[in-house]
């Protein structure tokens, strides 16, 4: 899967990375990349930025593996400049800046939902700041204001000043897990877990917060049997007000239907885990801390409520 793209200043040169870990380097005229380097980050990368400096194209890569690369690009050949370390989790966007006119600087975003920025040149660490409270997915920059956007359902504005963040606006987001925010496609799409036989309704999630609860659940058709269950689903959704994070794998932030938990003391989807584990980490994909085995333990409580939320088990 791809996962990031940049071009040049000069507009000639496209780099597209992967989660397969490569590299791919396009001329703006051709259809075909003219280099591919693979294997750049262990497990993956996940997004990348271009500049320019001293008349070089300067490319940085971001990884599952939690290291920041700088790369050089000169006539379309990537060499290593420097190896970044300081995110304790999944590095997952990155961006170069030009701080007042005369310094480059890097700002990655993490899985450790903080915000570290790089000094280009030497490649030290000029700060670093827990600026959410769950993970870093985007992050923009102008000027003196850094935006970053987080699954917590919020984007903060920050302000820069000689390598120091503060917050100078927080801006949420309308969060889709909101059940009161849910579309008619939504809760249709939540209607065909629990009832695949049961066809299209114009319910939003004003319907199913606002409603009358016994009015809607008779206006769902389906069987006594099923009525049961569904009430029991709709109970908890209305108190859950949504999908809670705790449903969501923090490996592909999508509703579980085998959570199982690790010794990390964190709960993930049964493939994703399984995935992680035979590439060969034993560190823990949440925390970055070694794990003390690689056993995993069902976990049923989480399922069960899971379960009958989304499929009337």
């Amino acid at each position: 899967m791809l996962s990031g793209v940049c071009i040049s200043t000069d507009n000639s040169l496209i780099v597209v990375t992967a989660t397969s870990g490569t590299i791919f380097l396009y001329d703006t005229t051709s259809p075909k990349p003219v280099q591919c380097h693979y294997d750049a980050h262990q497990m993956g990368v996940n997004g990348c930025d271009l500049t320019t400096r001293e008349e070089r194209n300067l490319l940085c890569t971001v990884g599952a593996d939690y290291l920041v690369k700088l790369w050089h690009i000169d006539d379309y050949k990537l060499t290593s400049d420097k190896v970044l370390s300081g995110h304790t989790g999944q590095v997952l966007c990155c961006k170069f800046h030009l701080l007042d006119n005369t310094e480059h600087v890097l700002f990655t975003g993490s899985y450790d939902k903080t915000v570290i920025i790089w000094s280009v040149e030497s490649g030290d660490k000029l700060h670093q700041s827990i600026c959410h409270s769950s993970f870093i997915y985007s992050i923009s920059v102008y000027e003196d204001k850094l935006v970053t956007c987080s699954s917590d359902k919020t984007v903060k504005v920050w302000n820069v000043c000689t390598g120091k963040v503060r917050t100078i606006n927080v801006l949420p987001t309308s969060s889709p897990e909101l059940l009161s925010d849910w579309t008619s496609e939504q809760v249709n799409s939540w209607l065909s877990r629990l009832l695949p036989e049961h066809g299209k309704c114009d319910l939003t999630g004003v319907d199913l917060v606002e409603m009358d609860f016994d009015k809607l659940v008779e206006s769902i058709e389906c069987g006594e049997e099923k009525k049961m269950k569904l009430r029991k689903s709709v109970s908890l959704l209305r108190s859950f007000n949504g999908i809670p994070n705790e449903f969501l794998c923090p490996i592909s932030m999508e509703v579980m239907t085998d959570p199982v938990v690790m010794t990390d003391g964190h709960t993930y989807e049964r493939a994703n885990i399984t995935e992680w584990l035979t590439a060969g980490n034993c560190r823990s994909p949440f925390t970055n801390t070694t794990l003390s085995t690689k056993s995993i333990v069902s976990n049923h409580n989480l399922r069960n409520i899971i379960q009958t939320v989304f499929f009337l088990e």
